[in-house]
């Protein structure tokens, strides 16, 4: 099933995130793009394939630092905007 975070719908480049499972589908969407595998993230990484999984589920208990090194390693910039402004 294609969801609005799908490559093939032409994905904004800013796609605004509310949960550990969105942002995860958003690394998960990434990695597939670049064509890498969830071992080749772990081994570039330094991690274990399972926990590349758990982080693209979303499982709430991943560590953020380790989730902010896989989206930057993948390209994927994090920002934070105050809403409203």
């Amino acid at each position: 099933m294609r969801t609005k975070l799908d490559p093939r719908f032409n994905q904004p480049k800013e796609t605004m995130f509310t949960s550990s499972a969105q942002l995860g589908s958003i690394i998960r969407l990434r990695r597939k793009e670049l064509g890498y595998t969830q071992t080749d993230i772990a081994n570039f990484m330094g991690c274990s394939q399972r926990l590349v999984s758990e982080i693209e589920r979303g499982k709430p208990t991943a560590a953020f630092e380790t989730v902010l090194r896989m989206a930057n390693g993948l390209g994927i910039d994090l920002i934070a905007a105050i809403r409203g402004k």
